[in-house]
């Protein structure tokens, strides 16, 4: 998939946006965002950055102190936490049923639904599994089916691949990106490794410290053909580099 040109609709909009805690700590301040339809957009910054935060007011899990939060309309939502979170007591074909029979559909009714999308994630032979036998790259899966399942137009991901080893996460990143462009998701990804924002996106958006406002955003040439050699050439090392030195003048 190609990186979405400038005359593709604003698919997420963050404008003046300012965030401050009850606690009396400000995480956001002066945020602006814009997001195409079909993008796929790696917030990166320091820990506490607001990175997180940010993606949680998009979700409209929170809502702003001051500024402006929009979406474009009729565009539902998914989102995968750090976390699977999955329920333990339940089968995976259930766990990721969860939001359809939160709609009050049977189980009968979205088999085909959930048995597509498990076939997606590479786990259509686990729908009987429980989350105990699954590996953590397994489990993670299934909480990315459950995102799936009620069919997105924007995919949220709070650092869903932190946790695993590099093996699984190389994998993991190249599903989500196939998914990205077979489904032709718009995506904001939040991480703390600078390869891994710049192998997956078409823009990475680089937080300043708390509180978080962005001070660059980094465009990446060549979406949708991303593999190994990829990672060999100098668009690649130099866009890691320039992700590389934003991020540490972000914690100067």
């Amino acid at each position: 998939m190609p990186p979405p040109p400038e005359s593709d609709p604003i698919a997420l909009s963050l404008h003046g946006v300012h965030l401050r805690f009850p606690t009396g700590v400000v995480a956001l301040q002066s945020l602006d965002l814009d997001v195409r339809q079909g993008e796929f957009l790696s917030l990166l910054g320091p820990s506490g950055c607001g990175k997180s935060t940010a993606l949680r007011l998009a979700a409209g899990l929170i809502e702003p102190t001051q500024g402006r939060v929009t979406r474009l309309p009729g565009q539902p939502l998914g989102f995968v936490f750090q976390e699977p979170t999955l329920m333990p007591w339940a089968t995976v074909f259930d766990n990721v049923r969860l939001p359809l029979r939160l709609q009050g559909r049977s189980a009968a009714s979205v088999r085909d639904e959930v048995m597509q999308v498990l076939a997606r994630v590479g786990l259509g032979e686990f729908e009987q599994a429980y989350p105990r036998e699954l590996s953590g790259g397994m489990r993670m899966r299934v909480s990315i089916a459950r995102a799936l399942v009620t069919r997105p137009k924007l995919l949220l991901l709070d650092e869903p691949f932190a946790a695993l080893d590099e093996i699984t996460r190389g994998r993991l990143d190249d599903d989500l990106m196939r998914i990205w462009q077979e489904q032709g998701l718009t995506v904001i990804f939040v991480t703390h490794n600078v390869y891994e924002a710049v192998y997956l996106s078409t823009r990475v958006a680089v937080f300043s410290s708390r509180p978080g406002r962005i001070i660059e955003s980094i465009e990446i040439e060549g979406a949708g053909q991303r593999d190994d050699a990829f990672r060999a050439t100098p668009h690649y090392v130099e866009r890691c580099v320039r992700a590389s030195t934003a991020l540490r003048n972000a914690q100067s």
